[in-house]
C-alpha cells in the first residue's frame, strides 16, 4: 500500500527555515524517504500559515518573492488541496471528540478527506489515531 501523507505547517516551515537546521535537515530526510513511493499532501491553510510564520514568526524571514517560488516548488511536488465547507463541519466535531484545536482539526479534517494514513506533525499527540484513519507522526520523536 502507497502511504498517502499529509504535512502540517510546522513541517512545511522547517524545510525552509534556517535557523532550525537540525529540524531542517530531519524534514528533507523524511521527504526524500517518501517523496517517490508516496503521495504528500497540504493544505491551503498549510500555504497560508507558512506565508505567516515565514514571514514574520522566524529568525530569517522569508521575502514574498522568495514565499511565491517556494509555493510554486511546493505546488509542483505535492498535492496541495482546497478546504471546503465539509472540511469545516468536520473539523468542529474532530475539535470536540479529540480535544484539540480548531486549526489542528481542520488539517486533520483535510488528512482525513483525501483519505491520507499518516500526518506528520509536532503539534499533536505522536502516535494518537484519528477517527481509525489517520496516525499522527511526530518526525522528532
Amino acid at each position: 500500500m502507497i502511504d498517502k501523507i499529509f504535512l502540517d505547517s510546522n513541517v512545511v516551515v522547517y524545510l525552509f527555515d534556517k535557523s532550525e537546521r537540525q529540524k531542517q535537515s530531519r524534514i528533507k530526510k523524511l521527504i526524500a524517504q517518501h517523496i517517490t513511493q508516496s503521495k504528500i499532501y497540504l493544505s491551503v491553510q498549510v500555504i497560508n500559515e507558512f506565508v505567516i510564520v515565514t514571514s514574520k514568526k522566524i529568525a530569517f524571514p522569508i521575502t514574498a518573492s522568495r514565499q511565491k517560488e517556494i509555493i510554486e516548488l511546493l505546488n509542483d511536488l505535492f498535492s496541495i488541496v482546497p478546504l471546503n465547507y465539509i472540511t469545516s463541519l468536520r473539523a468542529l466535531e474532530l475539535s470536540v471528540k479529540y480535544k484539540l484545536s480548531y486549526w489542528d482539526s481542520l488539517i486533520i479534517s483535510s488528512a482525513i478527506e483525501n483519505m491520507c494514513n499518516i500526518l506528520f506533525t509536532e503539534d499533536m499527540q505522536n502516535g494518537l489515531i484519528i477517527e481509525d484513519k489517520l496516525k499522527i507522526v511526530n518526525p522528532f520523536s
